[in-house]
């Protein structure tokens, strides 16, 4: 377990985290549990973080083995349960979060709550839609058996946090009858404006358009459409093509990335860096012209990326690939940048038209960070839900 505590002054709470990712993991949920674990220290808080992955058979496994299996995670579940209660401060009162999507951390904290009852107070973190996903499909009785236990595991939770409007809109339907999952509140991912060092000109590189790619590809999440779209632009308009650089960054799962390259014929076009530390990330985001987000093509349409927070930090224009209704919303709400759906034409028109504005001085847009999701803002909500009242 990873502790933090504030050195030289009163504790103010004690909090303990029950998560599906060590501290130290890249992605971006582990990202917003560090920022918010660096800020809740700076504020008194003591922070503990406990990864909990708990031991599921594999997919391909027999119904009867998975079947064993549920029995062996609610052991394993009641021992690191009843080893944190005799662990904890039995005077103090301590907030427990879980967070979904996976059940683990939940598990967790339900048969903690169980044995602590209400000296401690058991919190929700809702990322994604578990039971019921979009991304992919769970055949129909592993769908009944992870709703059987969502619907189990919820029902001692005290307070409910959504990371959309949209995941807070599904889990009220979901469960009507449950006052701690109505009276959720949202809290966005953000940025630390602290993280991204000195902010260099985006037009230092000249008449060189840089877009950078800041993610991993999987499931429907691929760059073959924009693939397509410069391979076009390489024989229609080979000048623009010259003056066009796609950095990726990120892990390219089953997308044969650089064969891909090597098929369209892109490799002085597109440059794939493999990945990177997170920290080194941050500094690479204000070295861009514009920074690029696409999103699943299916799936993902309550969601709004990590990444496109840390774009906004970054404070440079936002290009999003996307069908998604409300990730076209907040760009357009907030004038981040450009969009368009997941069809050729429509990517196609949009890079000649951020061509053109790089070509002209200035013609980019100016975007401005709003401060409603600058870490510490971000912070004193969560403050406010957690330990006030």
């Amino acid at each position: 377990m990873r502790c933090s505590k504030p050195q030289g002054m009163m504790i103010r709470g004690n909090l303990l985290l029950l998560l599906g990712f060590a501290e130290d993991d890249p992605k971006m949920a582990s990202v917003r549990w560090r920022r918010f674990k660096r800020q809740l220290g700076k504020d008194g808080f003591s922070v503990d973080w406990l990864a909990v992955k708990l031991p599921y058979c594999d997919d391909s496994s027999s119904a009867s083995a998975k079947a064993f299996c549920e029995f062996r995670v609610l052991r394993h579940a009641r021992r690191l349960a009843g080893q944190l209660a005799e662990g904890r401060n039995a005077t103090a009162k301590t907030i427990v979060l879980a967070s979904i999507p996976t059940l683990d951390p939940l598990y967790v904290g339900a048969m903690l709550k169980r044995l602590c009852g209400s000296s401690i107070q058991l919190i929700l973190e809702v990322r994604d839609v578990y039971a019921r996903p979009e991304l992919f499909e769970y055949n129909g009785l592993r769908r009944r058996l992870e709703v059987f236990k969502e619907t189990m595991l919820i029902r001692p939770v005290d307070k409910v946090i959504y990371l959309t409007d949209e995941i807070r809109r599904r889990y009220c339907t979901y469960y009507p009858h449950l006052a701690a999952v109505c009276n959720g509140v949202v809290i966005t991912n953000g940025y630390d404006p602290e993280e991204y060092g000195p902010c260099p000109s985006a037009e230092s590189n000249g008449t060189l358009l840089e877009i950078g790619y800041f993610g991993s590809f999987y499931a429907s999440r691929n760059p073959e459409l924009l693939f397509q779209t410069l391979s076009r632009l390489r024989s229609n308009s080979p000048r623009q093509a010259a003056g066009t650089r796609i950095h990726i960054w990120g892990e390219a799962r089953h997308y044969p990335l650089e064969e891909k390259i090597r098929v369209y014929n892109l490799r002085d076009i597109v440059v794939y860096h493999g990945l990177c530390p997170h920290e080194s990330l941050m500094k690479q985001y204000t070295g861009t012209a514009v920074n690029l987000i696409i999103t699943h093509t299916a799936g993902s349409s309550y969601a709004l990326p990590g990444k496109l927070f840390e774009y906004v930090g970054a404070q440079r224009p936002v290009w999003a690939i996307t069908d998604d209704r409300i990730l076209r919303d907040f760009i357009t709400r907030h004038r981040l940048g450009y969009l368009s759906s997941h069809d050729p034409g429509s990517i196609e028109e949009t890079l000649r038209a951020i061509l053109r504005d790089h070509a002209s001085a200035g013609r980019l847009p100016n975007i401005t960070a709003p401060p409603d999701y600058e870490i510490g803002s971000l912070t004193r909500e969560l403050e406010t839900f957690l330990f006030d009242g």
